[in-house]
């Protein structure tokens, strides 16, 4: 049983590698309307040797009291999330099973996969295997994000981000948003490992990699995306200027390294004005500017065209027009049944066809809508626990916080539970909650050494 739980680990790194495959095969799959996709028959199958896998570390660690909270837990999620589906069966106006069960599968990713994952980080960070998988394969995983978009772009057979204006692309991965939030949430990761690998200026083929991930993050034309990357340049040169006067030795490296972030940041602005991303805010004014129009006029226009005009217009453009969907959602969690709001209204609350059923795309507004007061509490339990354990670290470590790695686990955590309510498409997409729960149990067995030993944990990082 040690040899599975050590080749497992391993596999769970190797894994990330093999996301944007399954993704451009899904992408593909979809545009071809199947409706069972490949990349889901294969995550759902990964989840559920998962969660063996998660049983025979438990058993094998031999720690009773924390293997009972862990089973207790998911029994716990399991419980509540089995209330919910029935309670819907017989509440909702219009309930379809395959949908349902579905969904709750999907929500269910996250949890199952960052415990995987952190028990797989501590699997390997014993024999220093984790320095030569983590976070290359996140760096390679990117890189092969980039080629399929840089290829779908010049062979002009990429798919659309915004299908309505024709604007922004998505190469061959269906969903622009998780497409976005994907690179955004691996952004940092992938400086860290760039500028751990330029030890000396003939490595500077590394930055390539950075450069065409910049290029592919503005080419989808999202919002989003383009944050991420300036928050994670920003974020790598205010680490840099920390070094370079904590650090006595090599500074006139560490300096051109700063130049080399700056030049770079300063690419993405000039390039800002010939990408999609600043279409999108274009069409954006110019969308409210011609409903503001309609409005005076004899046909005028509906109820949720109103309420997206009336929403301040910098709200409405971070948010594309979610707060309609809010409202709508609350609307309907605001009539159903006590038990509904205790345990969830599940998929898109209330809908009278599947057509209509629409999510806020906000990720912590949905899972409260979908698993309610008692369930969201269960559900968010794990993430809540982490946020607050890192966030503590961070406070009590802040003179530490400031090195390459540190720097970029920090933005690429901040950035996942950011883009979950900006973009949605994070905590309950498998194809992006993989790569949050790979850096989030990455970062949170840093976390755990560096306080139970009162020491940065310096041998768990990119290996020379």
């Amino acid at each position: 049983m040690q040899s599975f739980i050590k080749k497992y680990s391993i596999f769970l790194m190797l894994y990330i590698i093999f996301q944007p495959v399954l993704d451009a095969v899904t992408g593909v799959m979809a545009q071809a309307r199947i409706d069972v996709t490949f990349g889901v028959l294969i995550r759902m199958a990964v989840m559920a040797v998962t969660i063996f896998y998660i049983l025979v570390f438990l058993i094998l660690n031999r720690d009773n009291k924390h293997g009972f909270r862990v089973i207790g837990y998911f029994i716990l999620l399991g419980l509540v999330s089995v209330i919910g589906l029935v309670i819907n069966y017989k509440t909702k106006e219009l309930f379809i099973p395959s949908l349902e069960i579905t969904t709750l599968a999907k929500s269910l990713y996250y949890p199952i996969m960052l415990l995987g994952y952190f028990y797989a980080f501590e699997e390997l960070a014993e024999d220093r295997i984790i320095n030569r998988f983590f976070p290359k394969v996140i760096f390679v995983a990117i890189n092969i994000i980039s080629i399929i978009m840089i290829v779908a772009h010049f062979t002009n057979t990429s798919f659309s981000s915004y299908a309505y204006y024709k604007l922004g692309e998505s190469g061959w991965f269906y969903a622009a948003n998780e497409l976005s939030a994907i690179v955004s949430i691996a952004f940092p990761i992938m400086i860290w490992y760039a500028l751990k690998k330029i030890s000396t200026w003939s490595r500077i083929y590394y930055w390539i990699s950075i450069v065409l991930a910049i290029y592919s993050a503005l080419l989808i034309g999202t919002k989003g995306s383009l944050l991420a990357v300036l928050f994670g340049t920003c974020m790598a040169i205010l680490a840099s200027i920390v070094q370079l006067f904590r650090n006595k030795g090599n500074r006139k490296f560490t300096a051109g390294i700063i130049a080399l972030l700056v030049v770079t940041l300063g690419g993405v602005f000039a390039a800002y004005p010939a990408m999609a991303v600043s279409r999108t805010a274009e069409l954006h004014n110019d969308m409210i500017k011609y409903k503001k129009k309609q409005a005076k006029t004899k046909k005028g226009i509906t109820k949720d065209q109103k309420k997206y005009v009336e929403t301040n217009k910098t709200v409405s453009y971070l948010l594309s027009g979610r707060t309609v969907y809010f409202e709508n959602a609350a609307h309907n969690f605001a009539k159903a049944t006590p038990a509904q709001k205790i345990f969830g209204m599940g998929y898109a609350t209330s809908f009278k066809s599947e057509k209509r059923a629409k999510l806020v795309e906000m990720d912590y507004i949905d899972i409260f809508f979908q698993f309610g007061f008692i369930g969201t509490i269960v559900y968010l339990a794990p993430l809540i626990y982490c946020l607050i354990y890192l966030l503590g670290l961070f406070l009590m470590k802040f003179k530490y916080m400031w090195s390459t790695k540190w720097a970029m686990l920090v933005s690429s955590v901040a950035l996942g539970f950011g883009m979950a309510l900006m973009t949605g498409h994070v905590i309950e997409a498998p194809s992006v909650s993989i790569y949050f729960v790979a850096v989030l149990g990455y970062a949170m067995l840093n976390a755990h050494i560096f306080l139970r030993t009162n020491e940065d944990p310096f041998t768990i990082d990119v290996e020379d």
